[in-house]
């Protein structure tokens, strides 16, 4: 291993890691990424208080009504990193083509690996119906695939209003599987609702049209892949958010103590680009690292359908 005088932050390397963002996941988009400070530290959670009337009656030369504001509804986050790093040998760097340029390649395929172990956590720890007790798994005639019998213009509706009666905002935020986009895009209840109109005449739906219909601001799909078979074995893709569909609330700008589903809390000042050489293997080795926490801040902004297709 290197001494502390021989790595290197690559500030350059380090500005391609941050920026890097594979299209398709979809994690960060739904718990919104806070900078922190610290490494670990409290945060505030979203209170109801305000939803609740005080007595308030009032007369010149009287005490007004005292009472506790709540200040005491915290979380607490803990950054742990994540690391991954690999070399460039001498041999490799005189076989490049000219212009190549290995650093940087290398460098977005580390970061890819990173940010893809970051959305499976987040499907993993966060959509689940643990953390999430809003949810429902739908089963045959439920399930949206049945054109027929299901109904998730309606279902949409009626969870909308439950969210938004824990919250006291509407959720604005609706994210699908790719799988239940097909089939939403394809549903004859969704399709009589806009069929009148210009697109709805002519061409395939999509996010803008269903946020229309479900009356939220932004569709989001979940089109990200990973290989669910061992190394070593034919490769068997999968998506990463199988067929599930989750309704939430995203505030515009993280705040405190504003509703929201969730955050991801992320240590820049650890986070970054290290670059080093080791003379005795004529390599030059590069490690990407991100130190991040995800966290549900308000369960009940989201509401959750399991198996929302077959």
């Amino acid at each position: 291993m290197p001494s502390l005088n021989q790595l290197h932050v690559d500030e350059a390397l380090t500005q391609i890691s941050i920026a890097y963002r594979n299209q398709a996941f979809v994690a960060e988009e739904v718990l919104p990424v806070v900078p922190v400070m610290k490494k670990n530290d409290v945060f505030f959670k979203f209170s109801k208080q305000h939803f609740r009337a005080y007595k308030d009656a009032y007369a010149a030369g009287q005490r007004a009504q005292q009472i506790e504001v709540d200040l005491d509804a915290r979380g607490f986050y803990m950054a742990d990193g994540h690391a991954l790093e690999d070399s460039i040998t001498d041999d490799e760097r005189e076989q490049a083509d000219p212009g190549a340029q290995l650093e940087v390649e290398k460098t977005e395929k580390l970061a890819n690996i990173i940010a893809l172990n970051e959305e499976i956590a987040f499907f993993n720890s966060v959509v689940n119906t643990t953390v999430l007790t809003q949810n429902q798994t739908l089963s045959g005639t439920a399930q949206w695939s049945d054109y027929v019998n299901s109904d998730p213009v309606s279902e949409v509706l009626k969870q909308r209003r439950l969210v938004q009666q824990q919250i006291g905002d509407f959720p604005n935020t609706l994210l699908l599987s790719q799988p239940v986009m097909d089939v939403l895009a394809n549903h004859p209840r969704i399709l009589d609702r806009v069929k009148y109109t210009a697109n709805g005449a002519r061409n395939q739906l999509d996010e803008q049209d269903l946020a229309r219909v479900f009356k939220i601001d932004r569709v989001l799909v979940s089109a990200g892949l990973y290989q669910t078979s061992i190394e070593g074995e034919a490769d068997n893709l999968g998506y990463i958010m199988g067929k599930n569909a989750l309704l939430f609330y995203r505030p515009a700008r993280p705040g405190i103590r504003v509703p929201s589903l969730g955050y991801t809390f992320f240590w820049a000042k650890r986070s970054g680009v290290l670059r080093w050489r080791e003379l005795a293997l004529e390599s030059d080795y590069i490690r990407v690292k991100k130190y991040y926490s995800q966290q549900v801040v308000a369960p009940n902004a989201a509401y959750l359908w399991v198996n929302a297709t077959a």
